[in-house]
């Protein structure tokens, strides 16, 4: 944890930043109660948790994979509290000591029994994964009916259920909630997870990566039918349905999603962004690329008198205005192309009620008995970055110009794809299979027969003064290596995306250049340590620039706080980076800065392992003002690059933009 002065600094260079919500009023929660537990209380926990370790301890590995993880996560839920201060109430001593006692009869049930009993349990079952973001063992829960049948030949339909904003989550609390419990009514039929999601931030960017690392974890102890996975979550659960439903439309049965928020500037009540934060606004804003609702049927809902029911209005404005039509009956306003409904509840604030939810559920149960359909004879696909590039047979793999829309509509017309649009797309993937051949632009090329039948995806390269171009299964392995360093898939940035996959934090540990920048980016290290503790339920992996090993820089995204002098895999890096820094100026986006004040903020290929990330002296540009308001806030503050004048204690933003396709510079903020 931060020591006062740190935590003192780092507060200072957000506020002079204008960083988090208190610079425009936007909304905010009121903090909840606060239980102070007594020094027994304290002492009767961590003794508890002390025995669960030495019991997790003895059990010798290899176990099953996610076993161990599904003891660990009682022991994490166990010590959190006393590490965050987390009691709002003083029940909440019982619950962490009952739920320690479930995690000490799950190590003793690990060590003595090869099929342990919670992993053939039906009813309310709480388990975990490792995560590979941060190496942290993460909640998840599921509901398994009595009364359902399932087997290796006969695979279960999954729900997966995000959860609303609850300011006092945490790891105890979900474990309390949902393990060892009977199945809940409504629950028949099909296996449900309940996603922990890392708490509260609308399943962004890690909390993004821990829905689908929570599917992958069930699907690997359970048998999932992949063609029958829907999609439900209401308030900030329903704005993270708007979100995965729509940037990964190919992957769901059906969606639902209830309330919530589906654009950022109006519900979080911003004014006068900067233009690069108004471009970034598109990775998340789900109303921009309501266009994907032709790839995944919808069931929106919002209670009559909830003003989040803001949300689906959005989406049907947006959908109206390419041309869709929807007739209103009632309560009920529906669409046939796409396949959409909107459920009003009657009278209703913020909930779901009872006559809705049978809808609901109707909806999602006619959805199921087809499936997801793996080849859909028409795509039509909106995209603002590679990162939510792919629906079923087709993937935008590489962009024109990032945060510019971009739109592709596709049809398969009997053993032949035509393509009728395909605007700010540069490299187009086209499953091979999908037919004999393909149609882009009036040009026809060979489809199923290409790439000498050698690879599943067949790419197409946009040139402006040629047009499209094949490229051959030299050239396609060549692009499938990110050979020319481009903007692809996971390696598009900005700042912040580097923290959805595996990531390390790399202390600098030699004689800094500017003791000023040293100090400057040491706090801004330890607040990025603190905030993703509480604010993502993790720990963040941290080492000296010493420490690194080549298995470090070949699995994670580097994260380098320090300038050239005192951290050693910064002057590694930096000839290969698109900046210039000595110990005497800085000069990055041809802007030249005196580098005993300032210092770069920035994310790029890492010239040591072109398929990661390395980023220069940044955590999440957001902060926990960001955190403690509402959800939506949980945008980019800088873009790919920045510079920061500081004296150590205060900092300016100077600076920040974007880098181009080819992660080069280019002045288009």
């Amino acid at each position: 944890m931060l020591n006062r002065e740190w935590r003192s600094l780092a507060l200072t260079i957000a506020a002079s930043l204008g960083f988090g919500s208190s610079a425009q009023a936007q909304p905010t929660f009121p903090k909840p109660p606060r239980y102070v537990p007594s020094e027994a209380e304290r002492t009767d926990i961590t003794a508890k948790s002390d025995q669960l370790a030495a019991a997790l301890a003895k059990i010798s590995p290899p176990s099953p994979r996610d076993l161990l993880d599904d003891v660990a996560i009682f022991l994490k839920a166990g010590r959190r509290p006393l590490q965050l201060g987390e009691f709002f109430d003083k029940k909440d001593v019982s619950t962490i000591l009952a739920v320690l006692d479930r995690g000490l009869v799950r190590a003793r049930s690990l060590s003595e029994n090869a099929a342990p009993p919670w992993t053939l349990a039906r009813g309310s079952i709480a388990r975990g994964f490792l995560s590979k973001v941060d190496g942290s063992p993460q909640p998840y829960a599921v509901i398994v009916p009595e009364t359902l049948k399932f087997s290796r030949e006969n695979r279960a339909r999954l729900d997966v259920v995000l959860h609303g904003r609850d300011q006092t989550i945490t790891e105890a609390r979900f474990l309390a909630r949902f393990d060892n419990k009977p199945a809940p009514p409504g629950s028949e039929g099909k296996i449900t997870l309940h996603v922990f999601g890392r708490g509260n931030n609308a399943y962004r960017w890690a909390g993004e990566t821990d829905v689908f690392e929570a599917i992958e974890a069930v699907k690997r102890n359970y048998p999932i039918d992949d063609r029958r996975i829907v999609l439900r979550g209401f308030s900030m659960g329903g704005a993270g349905a708007w979100h995965l439903g729509l940037h990964h439309p190919a992957l769901w049965s059906s969606v639902e999603a209830g309330a919530g928020f589906t654009e950022t500037k109006l519900y979080a009540k911003l004014k006068d962004l900067p233009p690069y934060q108004e471009k970034l606004l598109h990775i998340y804003d789900a109303a921009d690329i309501a266009l994907n609702a032709w790839n995944v049927p919808i069931a929106a809902y919002a209670g009559q008198n909830d003003p989040q029911s803001q949300a689906s209005t959005n989406i049907i404005k947006a959908l109206e205005a390419l041309g869709v039509s929807f007739k209103t009956e009632g309560l009920l306003t529906r669409s046939q192309e796409p396949d959409f409904l909107r459920v009003l509840g009657a009278n209703t604030a913020h909930s779901v009620d009872p006559p809705s939810a049978k809808i609901l559920s109707a909806f999602h149960d006619a959805h199921a008995v087809s499936g997801l359909n793996l080849s859909p004879k028409r795509i039509r696909f909106a995209a603002y970055t590679v990162k939510y590039g792919k629906a079923a047979w087709l993937s935008i793999e590489q962009l024109r110009e990032h945060y510019l829309r971009a739109e592709v509509d596709a049809e398969i017309q009997g053993s032949k794809v035509v393509v009728h649009k395909a605007e700010n797309v540069a490299v187009l993937a086209v499953d091979r299979h999908a037919g004999e051949t393909i149609v882009l632009n009036g040009q026809e090329f060979p489809l199923e027969p290409a790439v000498q039948g050698l690879l599943a995806n067949v790419y197409f390269r946009f040139l402006p003064v040629e047009g499209w171009r094949i490229l051959d299964y030299k050239q396609s392995r060549a692009f499938e290596e990110n050979t020319d360093h481009t903007k692809r898939r996971g390696l598009q940035g900005p700042i912040d995306d580097a923290f959805t996959s595996s990531f390390l934090c790399v202390r600098g540990t030699a004689t800094p250049w500017s003791p000023a920048v040293d100090r400057w980016s040491s706090a801004r290290l330890d607040r990025f340590i603190d905030d993703w503790s509480l604010w993502m339920r993790g720990d963040l992996r941290v080492k000296n620039d010493t420490e690194v090993t080549p298995d470090d820089i070949e699995t994670h995204n580097l994260i380098l706080f320090g300038d050239p002098g005192s951290n050693r895999l910064i002057a590694r890096v930096l000839p290969d980076l698109p900046l210039a820094w000595t110990r005497h100026e800085l000069t990055l986006a041809g802007n030249h800065f005196t580098a005993a004040d300032h210092a770069p903020a920035l994310i790029a290929p890492n010239p040591l392992n072109p398929r990661r990330y390395v980023v220069l002296n940044s955590g999440h540009t957001f902060t926990t003002a960001d955190f403690n308001g509402t959800n939506a806030l949980l945008y980019p503050r800088l873009a790919d690059h920045a510079v920061f004048q500081t004296d150590g204690r205060n900092a300016t933003l100077k600076a920040s933009g974007f880098f181009d396709e080819g992660w080069s510079l280019r002045n288009r903020e």
